[in-house]
């Protein structure tokens, strides 16, 4: 009987630089942000999630998320298969997603906490992203600056879809913090999946205590002013800033970075 030929997964030429950091910020009594990466010789991972509930279940959402995803990957995935890959994610998410409605829905102490999630996966020859919630992820070049690869899934950004308000809107509109979806709200999980190629300098995965207290612009030209710099320096300058601008809410931030 003939053998079955094993394929072997593809390794980096690239070199990345990566870090994780959470900050309780200047206002909130906890923090419930996770930050988390997981650097394997054939895949990079950095993870954020943004927990929600009352009396400090929102802790216990995005840690479980976080330590659910980063074990799945660690201990189960030897393949850089994009599809393979895709059926991973559908495990290692719906699995995280199982632990957080159980808890919550078994258990009064734990009832209606979630979290946010968005993750973005770097591969040899491609990047995918996962995003389910508010929390984003963006793409930086110096040729082309810097880009949001992630949809806010919100209540205000399905109104601005429709056409129901502006973008301008979307900023002051009293429903901007209501989500649309979140991992462990739902027996069944729900998140979107894109795939980017390899061809950006950063990548900055954030909660939204970074993107709301730092815009678009500004986050450019951090890095802008910043080349050279390392993930873990970016990352601390990006949560100084959101420090530095009020710090109303947790912030949670990782950077992955080509080497300089």
């Amino acid at each position: 009987m003939r053998k079955k030929e094993v394929i072997k997964p593809k390794e980096f030429t690239l070199s990345y630089s990566m870090f994780s950091k959470t900050d309780k910020g200047l206002c909130r009594p906890n923090n419930e942000d996770e930050a988390s990466y997981l650097d394997r010789e054939y895949v990079k991972i950095g993870i954020i999630a943004d927990g929600m509930g009352g009396h400090r279940m929102g802790e216990v959402a995005s840690r479980i998320a976080k330590d659910t995803i980063i074990d799945y990957f660690n201990n189960n995935v030897t393949t850089t298969d994009l599809v393979e890959i895709k059926k991973h994610i559908k495990k290692a998410v719906k699995e995280a997603n199982s632990v957080i409605h159980r808890l919550s829905s078994r258990n009064e102490k734990y009832y209606g906490m979630g979290t946010t999630l968005v993750m973005a996966l770097i591969f040899p020859d491609y990047t995918l992203i996962v995003n389910c919630g508010d929390s984003r992820c963006y793409t930086y070049s110096k040729d082309r600056g810097i880009h949001q690869e992630t949809v806010d899934q919100t209540v205000v950004q399905y109104l601005y879809k429709l056409g129901a308000i502006t973008k301008e809107e979307i900023k002051t509109n009293p429903k901007r913090h209501v989500l649309m979806n979140a991992l462990g709200i739902s027996p069944h999980a729900s998140y979107d999946l894109n795939i980017i190629n390899n061809d950006y300098d950063d990548i900055l995965l954030c909660s939204d205590g970074l993107s709301n207290m730092v815009e678009e612009a500004e986050l450019e030209k951090i890095f802008d002013e910043n080349e050279g710099k390392n993930a873990e320096e970016l990352t601390n300058i990006f949560i100084k800033t959101a420090l530095k601008n009020g710090g109303i809410d947790n912030i949670g931030v990782t950077v992955m970075e080509v080497a300089k």
